[in-house]
């Protein structure tokens, strides 16, 4: 027999919003993409914003907002790849948190293990409302992160830790897969890891190639049915990190390229002409010296400016012998 309930009676409530529309309390986020790609970075950016009660700026419209001021965050940060005395800490001080609201995991007084029953342990002790776990591959225990079966089963579980206790989950986690293929299946190992997450995101580099600038995109969004426009992170010449609208920084980039492009083809042109006065020089004066002014009429004949046809004069080595008129004969090498 099949149970089932009516929707009758069913009361609504909206999502409770961390980092809108990204990181969402109540939720399990994973943040993947390449090794050294800044991933430690933007998590740090935001922990540190969060302590001082300062949420990430939001989207509208696809447009950032300025950053709402709010309650500080406790937040507890579990990592194993960055060392908290020199890397961690550092990096939370350079980006002005406030250390009153950060807990970490010390790997001397106990392995952290990523499970429901952990999660729930850091609420209750510590009072977290983000709970970082940075990578998360390194905290399976006895689980394989290979293991499809039982890696979904445990985020199902962290999953409703995070529901029960209101905390948002961020899972940061390195690709696993050669860059071909898409970003829903390069982390998890398949899209049926995948789909058990609420929201999937991906920090990239900047397409544009400026070694500054990365890019956080929504790779899925369940709570939300669509992709929502990227975000900028920009580091800037202090080393601190700071957020920009994604779309003006696209629009100025690709007017930079075509303009660039403009300049190159332009460029290009200007060398073809110059080559094209050239060939006409060494085939007018293959058969000895001509008077300048017939030669200047024949290239107008052929699109060639009396500018290029002296600068391509130089070029091809055309020396000249002043004549009575006024006129000059042109000749291939030096005059004996």
């Amino acid at each position: 027999m099949i149970v089932g309930k009516t929707a009758v009676g069913v009361e609504t409530k909206e999502i409770e919003w961390l980092w809108k529309p990204f990181i969402a309390f109540g939720k399990v986020t994973m943040i993947q993409g390449d090794t050294g790609v800044g991933k430690t970075s933007l998590m740090v950016k935001i922990v540190a914003d969060c302590t001082n009660g300062l949420k990430p700026p939001t989207q509208f419209h696809g447009r950032l907002q300025a950053q709402e001021k709010g309650e500080p965050l406790t937040t507890f940060y579990v990592t194993t790849e960055n060392g908290i005395e020199d890397t961690l800490i550092p990096m939370f001080d350079l980006y002005g948190g406030d250390r009153e609201h950060l807990y970490y995991q010390d790997e001397d007084e106990g392995h952290f293990v990523l499970n429901g029953e952990e999660i729930r342990a850091v609420v209750r002790q510590f009072g977290a409302k983000l709970i970082v776990i940075d990578p998360w591959q390194e905290f399976l225990d006895d689980i394989s992160s290979t293991s499809n079966e039982k890696v979904r089963a445990m985020i199902r579980n962290v999953q409703r830790v995070a529901e029960e206790t209101g905390a948002a989950v961020v899972l940061c986690g390195n690709f696993t897969k050669a860059r071909a293929g898409s970003d829903l299946n390069k982390g998890l190992g398949g899209a049926e890891l995948t789909n058990t997450l609420r929201s999937l995101l991906t920090v990239r580099e900047d397409p544009y190639e400026n070694s500054h600038i990365r890019i956080l995109k929504t790779t899925k969004m369940s709570f939300i049915g669509k992709e929502m426009s990227p975000v900028g992170l920009k580091q800037e010449e202090d080393y601190t990190v700071s957020y920009i609208q994604w779309l003006d920084y696209k629009e100025e980039q690709e007017e930079r390229l075509t303009r660039e492009k403009k300049n190159k083809i332009n460029s290009e042109t200007r060398k073809s002409r110059m080559d094209v006065a050239c060939d006409f020089l060494l085939e007018a004066l293959d058969d000895g010296p001509v008077n300048s002014k017939v030669l200047i009429e024949k290239a107008k004949l052929k699109g060639i400016a009396p500018a290029t046809l002296n600068r391509a004069k130089i070029r091809v080595g055309v020396y000249c012998k002043q004549q009575s008129d006024k006129s000059s004969l042109w000749k291939l090498g030096e005059w004996d």
